[in-house]
């Protein structure tokens, strides 16, 4: 079709030249210079044989012709550069398995997104802040060899208990070579142990504790630290990080490295593991003495939390202090702590 449309175009040009030149009936008749077998009749200059004729310069082999530079196998084609196959087509550098594509560096898997989903965490019963009547929360005078708590557990009293950490399973005898032991014998919390890995010891509250009244908390306390000649590097400086633990920055339940742990937490690590640095208690780094020494903490003297920076003292969820400990392989020591008589003030 491309071929009759071109020589219909050539032929219309030729019969529009002729009819501006010469007449078909001109001084040279028939077989003359413009006749039917003229310059442009059939065998002439541009007749069908002429130069731009069915086998001219233009024709249908011509330059442009079916087979030209722009032809279907031409460069711009179906096998062009920018065809199915191009750099740019199904299998480019931007297609469907390109380096932007649903397993490239910001796909499913990418490094920003959400890597992992929480667990099916347990959550501690929905509780109203409680309010101590008084200002005391333990003396440890009136405290059995095997625990120490505070409260009814009725979830109105201010309520709780202690715990240290390495511990013995539930039932088996404490072994201070590898666990923090307690002893409340002589009416103060008495621990001792080998500090070997993370450890420390804390309170916790059988619910959120609502301490807006007061403006700290107060303890007594002594302890040294004595290197076992186990790992390498110093003993550290005898000292204990006091924290307080609150809602805002507690880590939400189920993402805890226990998923079934309940906590009233709602802060939610970014890397979803809880020991990230994103969700971290409010805390303040005290030295030891040899000496029983009173120690007071201002709610303001609490600092560095993750997100909230101070501690919500309406929101009050734990006290924990912790033993300072660089890493596997980093020197061990044992210690020997006493804590008592913990109050607000």
């Amino acid at each position: 079709m491309k071929r009759r449309i071109w020589i219909a175009i050539v032929a219309a040009a030729a019969a529009a030249a002729c009819s501006n030149a010469e007449t078909v009936g001109g001084p040279t008749g028939t077989a003359g210079t413009t006749g039917h077998g003229g310059t442009t009749g059939t065998a002439g200059t541009i007749g069908a044989a002429g130069t731009t004729g069915t086998a001219g310069a233009t024709g249908a082999a011509g330059i442009t012709g079916t087979a030209g530079t722009t032809g279907a196998a031409g460069t711009t084609g179906a096998a062009g550069t920018t065809g199915d196959a191009g750099t740019t087509g199904a299998a480019g550098t931007t297609g469907a398995a390109g380096t932007s594509g649903a397993a490239g560096t910001t796909g499913t898997g990418g490094t920003g997104g959400m890597t992992c989903a929480p667990g099916t965490g347990a959550v501690l019963p929905t509780c109203t802040p409680t309010v101590t009547p008084m200002a005391s929360i333990l003396d440890f005078a009136a405290v059995t060899t095997d625990s120490a708590s505070f409260g009814a557990f009725n979830g109105v009293a201010f309520s709780g208990g202690t715990y240290e950490y390495p511990g013995p399973a539930s039932g088996a005898a404490c072994d201070p070579t590898m666990h923090l032991c307690h002893d409340f014998s002589g009416m103060t919390w008495h621990i001792t142990g080998t500090v070997h890995d993370y450890s420390g010891f804390g309170i916790y509250f059988s619910c959120k504790n609502d301490a807006s009244s007061y403006a700290g908390i107060r303890f007594d306390v002594r302890g040294t630290f004595t290197a076992n000649g186990m790992g390498t590097g110093a003993v550290p400086a005898a000292q204990i990080t006091f924290n307080v633990g609150t809602q805002a920055d507690d880590v939400a339940a189920a993402y805890t490295s226990a998923p079934t742990t309940a906590t009233w937490g709602t802060c939610v690590p970014t890397s979803c593991s809880q020991y990230d640095g994103t969700c971290s208690s409010p805390s303040k780094a005290i030295p030891l003495t040899g000496t029983l020494t009173p120690v007071s903490t201002a709610w303001t003297d609490l600092t560095n939390g993750k997100p909230a920076a101070s501690p919500d003292r309406a929101n009050l969820t734990y006290f924990s202090w912790a033993l300072p400990w660089a890493g596997a392989g980093s020197a061990q020591y044992t210690v020997d702590l006493t804590i008592d008589n913990i109050t607000f003030y």
